[in-house]
């Protein structure tokens, strides 16, 4: 019996060790103590699926999990038909969204809310994929293979942002034939063919990347308007020569190593590039003094991800304000990432930089201007876009704050859903629903006539996957209206080709 007792202890020993890691992921990641392998831990961060209330352990998610878990419980009350899952992929956690990724799952959730709702023909449930953060504390494509492995997934909105990881994640949903709709991801390259048709160039960007070569080929498309046609609808309206290129060191983001090379074509090459560490917060208002160090109206192009913005605006309002700025005016024109400024920061040092930014005098005054291109199609109702009024009721509805909407984060996410809901309403209720027609007939909104009514306006993709049609707006920061008509998130005014930058409402 000492014996016997002996080799049990030293099995369990033994076992524990082994099994030591998928306990531990098991146990410390999942919404109860019943292991099911579908959330584990990254470095410091939970990743990997959820259907239910589960946020990863991110509390400023909850609202959004829950409302997801209730549509999903609820998802056949008002739909006949035979059911479809929908995988959601995004980065909750990644310093690069900030708190736009709680904005991006909302829109999701109230894209599930509407698809289920008058006309739905097959209920439609969403399962989460928490990507984790890039570099480090993630595990995005293991997160990828968990979900191209479940058979009831037929299509997947997000994906992530543009990032190398983002590419290697679309090659394991196309290798699984899972048609794909990302929202956010604007660089060059991420598309089906390598962005061959705007002859991109890479060489400022790592070696050691895929997306030169285009990513899942046949089976990815996206809602985001690339920078490349974002880039132009920038030079249409800024048609003065920058002085300086802001841009960070390094070439490991494609979003600004992609963006770089056509914003030097667009002005004729040799613009003035003025480098800064996107690891070294002090960088930034050493650019600022060289900036200011010019007697004359300068324009700088921010080729960056917006986290720095605000750190940059108030930068050059306490240059002015110490009388160490010679500029007469200072404009900032950026991509889409500059939307990231109408959001409130959850670092609270960065929200300190933005709110102090955007209510600084020279903001008010417009010694500081900031201009930069929507990432959706629109930000709010217009003539483009007559089916905003649905999205926003939806949106209402699911319990969500309009605040969050100005971003544009949540209208394309909504809008991705939507493109894949458009998709399932075309097919019989009464037989279960295949990837493959789910693609087939993605590919198929091709022409004006069969677009997506979109909340930013209609969607409809080229040969590539490509948002095509009327590109994305060019608009103008203002500081906060005091009116009592103004919008509940920062409001802009769109600026025209061949106008003078327009004056924000007082």
């Amino acid at each position: 019996m000492r014996l016997g007792l002996v080799l049990t202890l030293l099995v369990a020993a033994g076992a524990g060790f082994v099994f030591r890691e998928p306990l531990h992921r098991a146990f410390s990641c999942n919404e109860s103590w019943i292991p099911n392998g579908d959330a584990w831990r990254a470095g410091e961060r939970c990743v990997g699926l959820s259907e239910g209330p589960y946020p990863f352990d991110v509390a400023a998610f909850n609202q959004v999990m829950g409302v997801i878990d209730r549509q999903n419980r609820s998802a056949a009350d008002e739909c006949p038909g035979t059911p479809a899952t929908v995988g959601v992929l995004l980065t909750m956690t990644d310093e690069l969204a900030g708190s736009r990724a709680v904005h991006e799952l909302e829109g999701m959730a109230a894209g599930q809310r509407r698809a289920n709702g008058t006309g739905c023909l097959h209920p439609m449930k969403l399962v989460v994929g928490q990507l984790g953060d890039y570099n480090s504390n993630g595990d995005p494509v293991g997160v990828a293979r968990k979900l191209a492995g479940r058979d009831d997934v037929v299509a997947v909105a997000g994906i992530g942002l543009s990032h190398q990881s983002t590419a290697e994640v679309a090659e394991v949903l196309a290798a699984a034939k899972i048609p794909m709709v990302a929202d956010v991801v604007t660089a060059e390259g991420f598309d089906q063919d390598g962005s061959l048709v705007d002859n991109p160039e890479f060489r400022s960007c790592d070696k050691d990347i895929s997306y030169p070569r285009g990513i899942a080929r046949d089976y990815f498309y996206r809602v985001a308007f690339r920078v490349a046609v974002q880039v132009k609808a920038i030079g249409a309206v800024v048609t003065t020569r920058p002085d300086f290129i802001m841009v960070p060191i390094g070439g490991s983001d494609p979003y600004t190593c992609t963006t770089l090379p056509f914003l030097q074509r667009q002005y004729g090459g040799n613009l003035l590039e003025v480098k800064f560490d996107t690891t070294e917060p002090s960088t930034v208002p050493q650019t600022a003094k060289r900036v200011c160090a010019t007697a004359k109206d300068v324009t700088i192009a921010y080729i960056a991800r917006g986290r720095d913005l605000g750190r940059l605006l108030y930068a050059l309002d306490e240059a002015y304000a110490n009388g160490q700025c010679a500029a007469t005016s200072v404009t900032v024109v950026s991509t889409s990432d500059g939307n990231r400024l109408r959001t409130v920061e959850s670092d609270p040092a960065l929200e300190d930089l933005r709110t102090k930014a955007l209510g600084s005098e020279t903001f008010k005054d417009g010694r500081v201007r900031m201009l930069f291109t929507l990432v959706a199609g629109a930000d709010g109702p217009q003539s483009i876009n007559p089916h905003w009024t649905v999205f926003e009721q939806a949106y209402k509805d699911a319990g969500f704050d309009l605040e969050h909407v100005g971003d544009g984060w949540a209208v394309n996410a909504y809008d991705a859903v939507t493109t894949i809901d458009t998709a399932l309403r075309s097919l019989p209720a009464t037989m279960p629903v295949q990837r493959s027609q789910v693609n087939a007939t993605i590919s198929g909104f091709s022409a004006p006539d069969a677009a997506v009514p979109g909340a930013g306006g209609p969607i409809i993709f080229d040969n590539s996957g490509n948002r095509t049609g009327a590109g994305p707006q060019v608009v103008r920061l203002c500081p906060v209206s005091t009116s009592v008509d103004r919008p509940p998130y920062v409001p802009t005014v769109e600026a025209r080709p061949g106008e003078s930058v327009p004056q924000c409402v007082r």
